[in-house]
């Protein structure tokens, strides 16, 4: 091997003294010298480009043996100059030729040992680096090849440390090469690196912005698509690793300088959220660093629309990075898995869905307490483009949905106008266009309508605004009054032209607007709060002058049309769900003699009428019989009977019933079918609430005609049904023991029929309860088995033999622990499943002695009978002594089994408790004894491998300062063969000069002694055989004769 070496330096310096002779500039020998690796700048993009000739002219083919010659060439290449030839070759060969893919195989583990290799240039690595990524840019399976190779994805992660930016860019261009060449593999390659991960998240801190923003996508490729386990692997790899601080840091950069539409914060938002997502693990790390309450509201205010543009000059477009920033905090107050199926989830994200759920209060109060986050989510949802409005709604809904401390909190939050954020959401929730944003704004009112506390406090902060440091702001239900005033009036007025509407939108606007009031009228602490609220006009809610009385006279107004179809039926739906269980609501609707007048005559119409009129006459009596069945006499002063004397003045009691019989035969109300409009006219609850209305209308005619509509007491009522009832029950009993017979019949024939019937029952219960006994007994006798196996189990655990750790290996007793906590689980489960049996079988001796109870008070029942039997025998003078004598033996068997029955159950619970208590408190003796054997033993294995561990780790120590000696001495023997170069210089420059043969004597004798030095220190390292091998290889490559007899 010396001797090729010394070889190579020959000719090279033969070569170099020809190439001096015939040339008369000498100084352009020093292009071929090595040039300075440290530059002071690298470009912004340094891409290979290929011939200009190579796309026009087709590929030639090249033989295999000159390909091979090109490999090897550049394979044995030992000077710089010849490196960097032999590298430009293969460049040209790569770009002209057709290279054959078995060829691949051959020249990627070359390129891969010189890169690690000596001499060492940037613009030699560069260009080695370059072909590298032509040769997996062609065909992707060569990044297959190249990440089989051993340590390849080692040496090229290495490359990204080096300190040239020379190397490093191309370097990170290979691995983005190579990542999309083959995904899998290297991600799998990439976590079988000890610093695989690591070495890349350093990169994202590079200064170069190139380098840098090629690392953020191999990242982002890296946290994609991957299998479950890979991808918890790599997201709390790059949590644990500083990776939010890295990339945040990159994001805060781009955002001062490109703002938000920078595609390089896109992408590392895009990998926080990959980093986040479905793990609640790196979701609470997130949530402990400062970044959510600092950059959010950066990125979220980023967003927004310039202030000082108009107010039309809506973002049409979202920006680039917005919805990374969204989803991130959808991610972080969201559940993790919503749309994967129970079925594929493995244990562990079950487990993580089962903790979010378990911590998603704190997480939305988390977020409720970034008030500045917050603020900004309320001004992008009113504000935004129309993507990130309804992005910012989701995640606003996620915060409030079950939580009726940041629902509260939502009322109140306010956004520039100023105005409350709900209201903006209520105007798209009442708009006559049906959005996407409409649908996001509606989810989020009903996620806070359906709190009770909400609804009082919307319907409280119409008379009393909260403060805001801005003046009054409009509160939501003032907003939603005003809206369905407004739209109302200008329907009636025919003015909607107006509101840029047209008289169908109008009415789809009071639809929504009367729903969304009707849904806050939940219960009647929020129906008198709304009676409270003044009219349109109005700023105080006096008598006359409630909005249920605007209610009343827009519905009085109304024409009946079929345009006007819908607005009637809301009013009529609305005004009915007000008076549901509200006295003060229903006097306001009996007091107002127009609004009787109404009523009755919808109710006095002629036969020949349309189904307008049929509904509206139904919808009237419905709204009638609520308010006859409300008035009970003492919240209002008037009476049931006075009301269904002015209905039956005005229309007759015949029109009013029949009016419910009429509109319950309707098509619309039997198949709830859609009005004209496409409103939802009848659903099921309100056919079922006007079915319940109608009958207990009926009900309450009859009551009040009949004079059982009393104020009585309901008790007093009761107990009169009760007495009825006893009295029916005395007159029936009397009436059988008139059927009876008497006369000649022996009394006590029946008596003791029904005896020996009581008897066989009796016999029937004893055989139950003795069947239940031996029950218990086997289960007894298989939880005793039971309890006997555990403690053999404990006992063989005791005694058995430990496994044998290796000595170097550390994850050893973490393993065996985590086996024996799991056995120690496995028996503390048992032993609850014993207990559990244990309360099971006591449930049962339970139930054993109630039913002894029973024996005992029927045997008193027949000892009292026995004793009336007794009676009756003394005074009767015909009784049977036959017919006595059976009963007394009938009694004496039955005290005999009622005895042995109630011997043998105290005996065998009493057994069977005191066995129970002794099992368990030995059980739980040995559970305690191998729980302490089995920890002592583990600390001592662990005190056995942690001192073999440091045994191992001072041999280590010993042989690393045996490898730096040797390496001492390797340096100094290359500093040896330095000065062997520079003899050969002054050899080439006595061959110029034509010197004597004897100072060429001396420079070989020189080489010699140098030679054997180096021959001593290889036989060091390598030992004899080493130095052999060594001289055949060189002898075979064709080395010199008299050179490899410096070895000898």
């Amino acid at each position: 091997m010396m001797t090729h070496i010394m070889k190579r330096f020959v000719e090279s310096s033969a070569s170099a003294a020809e190439s001096l002779q015939g040339n008369d500039q000498p100084n352009d020998v020093a292009s071929d010298l090595p040039r300075n690796s440290d530059r002071n700048r690298p470009p912004s993009a340094r891409e290979p480009t290929p011939p200009s000739s190579s796309k026009a002219q087709p590929r030639r083919s090249v033989p295999k043996a000159d390909l091979a010659v090109a490999i090897e060439r550049f394979q044995y290449a030992m000077l710089l100059v010849e490196r960097k030839s032999a590298v430009a070759q293969l460049q040209t060969l790569w770009n002209e030729a057709d290279i054959p893919e078995e060829s691949h195989r051959l020249i990627i583990p070359v390129i891969l040992n010189a890169l690690v290799s000596d001499p060492r240039d940037t613009e030699l690595m560069e260009s080695m680096l370059e072909l590298m990524q032509a040769i997996v840019t062609v065909n992707p399976a060569n990044a297959t090849i190249l990440l089989q190779e051993p340590h390849a994805l080692d040496t090229i992660l290495g490359l990204m440390q080096d300190p040239s930016p020379w190397i490093r860019g191309p370097t990170v261009q290979l691995i983005k090469r190579v990542q999309d060449g083959d995904s899998a593999g290297f991600a799998t390659h990439i976590l079988a690196c000890p610093q695989g991960l690591r070495l890349l998240l350093e990169v994202v801190e590079d200064k170069r912005e190139h380098i840098r923003d090629t690392a953020v996508q191999v990242l982002l490729n890296m946290t994609t698509n991957q299998t479950p386990m890979t991808q918890r692997h790599v997201q709390q790899f790059l949590a644990f690793e500083e990776g939010f601080a890295r990339l945040f840091q990159i994001v805060d950069l781009e955002l001062e300088g490109h703002g938000i539409e920078s595609p390089v914060l896109a992408d590392c938002l895009q990998v926080i959220l990959n980093m986040i997502e479905n793990n609640t693990m790196t979701q609470s790390l997130l949530r402990e660093t400062p970044f959510i309450s600092v950059l959010f509201p950066l990125l979220l205010g980023a967003g927004l629309p310039d202030p000082a543009a108009a107010e039309e000059a809506m973002p049409s477009t979202r920006p680039v990075g917005m919805k990374s920033t969204l989803d991130i905090l959808a991610c972080l107050v969201g559940p993790v898995y919503a749309n994967v199926q129970g079925e594929a989830l493995d244990e562990i994200a079950k487990r993580d869905q089962a903790k979010r759920n378990d911590e998603l209060p704190l997480v939305q109060a988390f977020l409720a307490q970034q008030y500045e986050v917050v603020q900004m989510l309320g001004e992008l949802a009113c504000h935004g483009a129309d993507a990130d409005r309804i992005d910012a709604l989701n995640v606003l809904h996620l915060m409030c949905q079950n939580n009726e401390a940041n629902q509260l909190m939502l009322l109140t939050l306010t956004v520039s106008g100023p105005a409350y954020l709900l209201s903006k959401c209520l105007e798209l929730d009442v708009h006559h266009e049906e959005t996407p944003l409409g649908a996001a704004s509606r989810t989020l009112l009903n996620c806070v309508w359906n709190s009770d506390l909400a609804k009082i406090s919307i319907l409280q902060h119409i008379h009393a605004p909260p403060p805001h440091e801005n003046g009054p702001i409009e509160p939501l239900g003032h907003v939603l009054v005003s809206k369905l005033a407004t739209t109302l009036e200008s329907i009636l007025t025919n003015e909607t032209v107006a509101l840029s509407l047209t008289p169908r939108d109008a009415t789809k606007v009071v639809w929504k607007c009367c729903a969304r009031w009707r849904s806050l009228m939940h219960n009647s602490e929020c129906k008198l709060l709304a009676l409270r609220v003044p009219g349109p006009n109005q700023t105080h809610a006096t008598s006359g002058s409630y909005f249920l009385n605007t209610c009343l006279k827009w519905l009085v107004e109304i024409s009946w049309t079929k345009p006007h179809y819908s607005l009637l039926l809301a009013l009529f739906r609305l005004i009915l769900s007000w008076i549901q269980g509200c006295p003060p609501a229903i006097h306001e609707v009996v007091t107002s003699v127009p609004t009787l007048t109404y009523f009755c005559k919808a109710m006095d119409r002629p036969k020949s009428i349309d189904d307008l009129e049929i509904e509206m006459a139904g919808l009237s009596a419905m709204l009638l019989g609520t308010c006859l069945e409300g008035l009970d006499g003492k919240t209002i002063q008037l009476k049931k009977e006075q009301l269904l004397n002015m209905i039956t003045r005005q229309v007759g009691l015949q029109k009013f019933t029949d009016a419910f019989v009429n509109f319950q035969q309707l098509s619309n109300f039997r198949d709830l079918k859609r009005s004209p409009d496409g409103f939802v006219v009848y659903d099921k609850a309100f056919a079922q609430l006007y079915k319940h209305v109608a009958e207990t209308t009926r009900v309450g005619i009859m009551n009040v005609y009949m004079g059982n509509d009393k104020d009585e007491d309901s008790r007093a009522k009761a107990y009169q049904d009760l007495i009825r009832m006893q009295d029916e029950q005395l007159h029936a009993l009397q009436e059988q023991l008139k059927q009876k017979p008497g006369g000649g019949v022996n009394p006590l024939e029946g008596e003791l029929q029904r005896a020996n019937q009581f008897i066989a029952e009796l016999k029937h219960i004893q055989e139950t309860n003795e069947a239940r006994i031996r029950g218990l007994t086997q289960s007894n006798d298989l939880v005793e088995k039971e309890l006997q196996r555990k403690e053999a189990e404990l006992k063989k655990l005791q005694s058995g033999a430990l496994p044998q750790a290796a000595p170097v290996v550390v994850k050893a007793p973490v393993v065996d622990n985590s086996k024996h906590e799991l056995r120690v689980e496995k028996l503390e489960n048992e032993v609850l499943r014993l207990n559990r049996l244990l309360d099971e079988k006591d449930e049962e001796l339970d139930a054993s002695r109630q039913t002894i109870d029973l024996l005992t008070a029927h045997q008193n029942l027949i000892s009292q009978a026995a004793t009336d039997k007794h009676d009756q025998q003394t005074q009767s003078s015909f009784v049977d002594e036959a017919l006595t004598a059976k009963v007394a033996a009938l009694e004496q068997e039955l005290e005999k089994a009622q005895a042995t029955h109630t011997t043998t159950v105290s005996t065998l619970v009493a057994r069977h408790e005191q066995q129970l208590k002794q099992v368990e408190h030995d059980f739980k003796l040995k559970v305690d004894e191998a729980l302490q054997a089995q920890l002592k033993e583990l600390q001592q294995k662990h005190d056995v491998e942690m001192s073999a561990l440091r045994i191992s780790q001072d041999k280590s120590q010993e042989e690393v300062k045996r490898l730096e000696a040797v390496f001492d001495q390797l340096q100094k023997e290359t500093e040896k063969m330095h000065q062997m170069e520079a003899e050969l210089a002054k050899l080439r420059t006595a061959s110029m000069e034509r010197e004597s043969d004897d100072e060429l004597l001396m420079l070989l004798g020189s080489m010699e002694i140098q030679c054997r030095s180096f021959r001593e220190v290889l036989e060091q390292v390598l030992g004899k055989e080493g130095v052999d091998k060594a001289l055949k290889l060189s002898q075979d490559r064709g080395a010199v004769s008299f050179l490899s007899s410096f070895f000898k």
